[in-house]
């Protein structure tokens, strides 16, 4: 419990590659501050290295608007919305663990403050041949998955169609064996006229 009070433990970064930008966004001074805590605690204990929470600067917005309207024009109120950031830096981190931090933040995201995040992610130099696999893979599986749309080559060359399409049970399905223009509407009991 005492272990609150104090500054959170963090971990160093052996080579200083980021891994992970977090910004964090809040109109409270307060609810920034505890959120930034809690987010260096739990990159502590899923072993990132983490650095911050560096302030940056504020944004403020201001706007006038007038009080009532037409004649009271001159009579105009003011308002102000400054916005605070604290920015916290992951280094030297797998995906996903990053993945698993960010998670667990949005998670358990303190009410009042804003989060968004900037991932990298780094790779081999045989990107292209890995993309070329990735894209060999996906067009086999569509091509699984559209084998059964539109017309397919084993259907035959049109017998069997002429057939279905002059069959009852086809006909009786969308209505062209009724009478014209009686499709659709109620037929009266034998017994009613």
């Amino acid at each position: 419990m005492q272990l609150t009070y104090l500054d959170p433990l963090k971990r160093t970064a052996k080579h200083g590659i980021p891994a992970a930008d977090l910004q964090l966004r809040s109109y409270s001074m307060l609810n920034l501050n505890i959120f930034a805590d809690f987010a260096l605690r739990a990159a502590y204990y899923l072993d990132l290295p983490a650095r911050g929470p560096v302030p940056l600067p504020r944004i403020t917005e201001r706007w006038t608007v007038p009080r009532g309207n037409f004649v009271h024009k001159k009579s105009q109120e003011n308002f102000e919305r400054r916005t605070l950031r604290r920015l916290i830096q992951i280094q030297d981190a797998h995906p996903l663990a990053v993945q698993t931090w960010l998670g667990f933040l949005q998670k358990y995201a303190y009410h009042g403050v804003g989060m968004k995040a900037n991932v990298w992610e780094h790779t081999g130099m045989d990107v292209g041949a890995q993309m070329d696999r990735e894209a060999d893979m996906v067009k086999e599986s569509v091509k699984e998955r559209f084998k059964y749309v539109g017309r397919r080559k084993e259907m035959s060359d049109g017998a069997e169609n002429e057939a279905l399409v002059h069959d009852s049970v086809f006909k009786g399905a969308f209505g062209s064996l009724a009478p014209m223009g009686t499709f659709g509407t109620k037929k009266p009991f034998e017994g009613q006229t």
